[in-house]
């Protein structure tokens, strides 16, 4: 029967990038199940050519090629990585965070009782914010990216939702949801019900919690999210 040589799973990840797939580690689990048809196929007809061989097993993945199979782990990484929000999000409710969360809730509280202005200032507050948030967003991004194609290092797809802070921005926009609901913009924060103001004052705090949790703690902890989800990283990184 005929095996593969190194050549040929040389050839495997280098089909695999001309079709649109550049993460490593989507590369090896594409490049695995491609030789696993070729060799299957070779044990019926040990005469059929490599070229043959492969452009039958692509065609399997039909009209749209490897793109289901990115679109899937797209979406599976994604729920981890909304998964690693919640959970360091979450962490803030335990002691001892919790203590912070609230002494910086019922800070802003009597900062916007004490302010006369409209609620329209608290919402250019968050505008900026998340201009800020896409700023250092775009900077870490193309820096990473930069470097990793001087250094020629391999992509990973996780790290790059990470770099991306994937469905992070999703996330970061359901307080502002609840802001939408419970803002009454003509009304200044001194004349509005204590529980409303209660209300958005924890709502504002999670917000910049949950973007502290995007932009910091879990890039922090990049590496060892890559080792656990990758076995191999490590060793090929």
């Amino acid at each position: 029967m005929n095996k593969l040589t190194q050549e040929h799973i040389e050839e495997l990840f280098a089909f695999t990038q001309k079709h649109y797939v550049e993460w490593y580690d989507l590369q090896s689990e594409l490049v695995d199940h491609l030789a696993n048809g070729i060799e299957h196929q070779w044990q019926e007809d040990p005469d059929l050519s490599f070229e043959k061989a492969l452009q039958i097993e692509f065609k399997k993945f039909g009209v749209f090629g490897f793109m289901d199979v990115v679109e899937e782990r797209q979406k599976s990484l994604g729920k981890k990585y909304s998964k690693l929000i919640w959970k360091h999000t979450l962490e803030f409710f335990k002691l001892p965070k919790i203590l912070l969360l609230i002494l910086f809730s019922v800070a802003t509280f009597y900062l916007l009782r004490l302010i006369s202005v409209s609620a329209d200032y608290l919402s250019a507050v968050i505008v900026i914010l998340f201009i800020g948030y896409f700023v250092k967003l775009s900077v870490s991004y193309f820096r990473e990216r930069k470097r990793s194609q001087e250094s020629d290092e391999k992509k990973w797809l996780f790290k790059d939702i990470i770099m991306q802070h994937g469905a992070g921005f999703g996330l970061g926009l359901i307080p502002i949801h609840f802001f939408n609901m419970l803002i009454p913009n003509t009304n200044s924060f001194a004349s509005m019900n204590l529980w409303v103001v209660g209300i958005i004052s924890f709502l504002f705090v999670l917000m910049c919690v949950m973007l502290y949790v995007i932009q910091v703690v879990i890039p922090k902890k990049m590496e060892e999210y890559l080792e656990e989800t990758y076995p191999e990283y490590k060793l090929v990184a």
